[in-house]
């Protein structure tokens, strides 16, 4: 495993890097700490779920730059508009439909229930944003941690549990809990997982 921590000017070349070599990077975003692939590669994904010990029926979420790019894969509804306009970048995960269609290849194994949802952030943290423009792609991120443990809140945690990485970048101190995880289909609003954020609307 190799570590370098998040202030060092080469971290998000190297990251991008790992990333297109289908490696599997760890950083601290908003929240928790995540691991991360290049979400249009099948293996990477594979080896993330793998890394992770993860039931390959259970989706994988994904980090875009924009809400302009989020629309390119998704299908907004009248409510969806409001709440990703209101609330993102923030510590919100929102599962909706995808487009058949769209110009990002994603891998099909981000979500194996194949109903065709999918879950997206906007993170609300400069080091990622800067990641996710110089990569310009897309990035499948889970929370940092083997299931069923909790989710790695420093740098030492994820070195400990998470053996197998490629890539520790080393951040400053991210927030205990997870993303707030809400569903909307048919302009209806589902709270999965109550985190971070507290959705009033």
């Amino acid at each position: 495993m190799q570590i370098i921590n998040q202030e060092d000017n080469e971290a998000i070349e190297l990251a991008c890097e790992f990333l297109r070599q289908g490696k599997i990077i760890s950083f601290a975003s908003d929240t928790v700490y995540g691991i991360a692939a290049d979400a249009s590669n099948y293996k990477a994904i594979d080896a993330l779920y793998k890394i992770k010990k993860r039931d390959d029926k259970k989706p994988i979420a994904i980090f875009v730059k924009d809400l302009a790019t989020a629309k390119k894969i998704f299908f907004f509804d009248d409510l969806s508009k409001k709440i990703a306009e209101k609330f993102l970048p923030g510590a919100l995960t929102i599962i909706l439909k995808t487009k058949a269609k769209n110009s990002f290849a994603l891998a099909q194994n981000l979500n194996c229930n194949d109903d065709g949802f999918l879950g997206f952030r906007i993170v609300d943290n400069d080091f990622i944003a800067k990641l996710l423009k110089k990569f310009d792609g897309i990035l499948a991120v889970t929370s940092a941690n083997l299931t069923g443990q909790k989710a790695a809140t420093t740098a030492k945690e994820v070195e400990k549990n998470l053996t197998k990485l490629d890539l520790l970048i080393c951040g400053k101190p991210s927030r205990k809990k997870p993303s707030t995880v809400i569903k909307i289909s048919d302009n209806k609003l589902t709270v999965l997982r109550q985190g971070t954020l507290k959705i009033k609307f």
